[in-house]
């Protein structure tokens, strides 16, 4: 019997056979808007960084605000580890707030996600910018050389994961800041809504992560008797969750800035945030 074409072609494509393909930078034969995700991802991110150093360097004030005795702060200020006890009398420079001395870790977190090497590589280095579509000579010669030199930070994903987690717990903690009114009553403002919104998407982000995946069970050759089913079982409740992995970062991103830019507008009157009573109140 003579075997299928399909598997001929796995076969050859085994043996090193090139498949053909138009050769020069971004050349390729697919007529979709291929090119539509990478550059709408590539804009994204560089929006996301300008803003960022605009935030952090030129324009760190404005970062919180009360309504009615709640608490609301920036969550790209958060947690203001320059309130805590520890660090109160520090006489520390004038640059230095606390998102130059939190913000690297997050920064840290997603700059090394499986997902964001992804979309980098593709974006920023075109190795390639799409499948089907060429790539530029230089990244030929090179080649791919593994995590090394720059890249090798990357290595260090699942410690940032580690360092991240903290901070994601603190952020739940400092929603309820923004429940607890002065006259002794409980309830909400809008700055609650975003902040619970992007915590939610964060710890989702965080929850997908492909380093706690594997931490999980992972890493584990069997899961039968004991603890490994237990972690067997959690493994594959995160993998369903990893399958969003990317629809988590970019909504947990973006939700970091609209809370910022929220915490702004608030903070210098632009607009006036509300505040619902729920339990108590005088």
């Amino acid at each position: 019997m003579r075997p299928l074409k399909g598997a001929w072609l796995v076969y050859l494509m085994g043996q090193g056979l090139k498949l053909p393909m138009l050769n020069g930078m971004g050349r390729t034969d697919r007529i979709d808007n291929w090119w539509a995700q990478p550059a709408v991802m590539g804009i994204g991110l560089i929006l996301a960084v300008l803003w960022t150093l605009w935030r952090v360097v030129f324009f760190s004030d404005h970062i919180d605000y009360d309504v009615n005795g709640a608490h609301v702060i920036s969550p790209m200020f958060s947690p203001n580890v320059l309130d805590w006890d520890m660090f109160s009398g520090w006489d520390h420079p004038s640059w230095v707030n606390a998102a130059v001395l939190i913000l690297w870790i997050p920064f840290s977190f997603r700059g090394t996600c499986y997902y964001m090497r992804r979309v980098y590589y593709r974006t920023f280095f075109a190795s390639p910018v799409a499948c089907w579509v060429d790539e530029p000579e230089i990244n030929k010669k090179i080649g791919y050389k593994g995590e090394k030199r720059l890249f090798l930070i990357n290595n260090l994903h699942r410690y940032f994961l580690y360092m991240v987690i903290p901070i994601l717990l603190i952020k739940w903690w400092d929603i309820t800041h923004t429940m607890t009114f002065s006259n002794d009553g409980y309830g909400f403002t809008g700055g609650t809504i975003i902040l619970f919104l992007e915590a939610v998407c964060l710890t989702f982000y965080v929850t997908s992560c492909h380093a706690l995946r594997h931490l999980a069970g992972g890493m584990l050759d069997r899961w039968t008797t004991g603890i490994s089913k237990v972690r067997g079982a959690l493994f594959s409740k995160i993998s369903i969750i990893n399958r969003d992995h990317g629809f988590w970062f970019w909504i947990s991103l973006i939700l970091v800035f609209v809370g910022d830019a929220w915490t702004i507008a608030c903070s210098k009157g632009i607009i006036n945030d509300f505040s619902l009573v729920l339990i108590g109140g005088a």
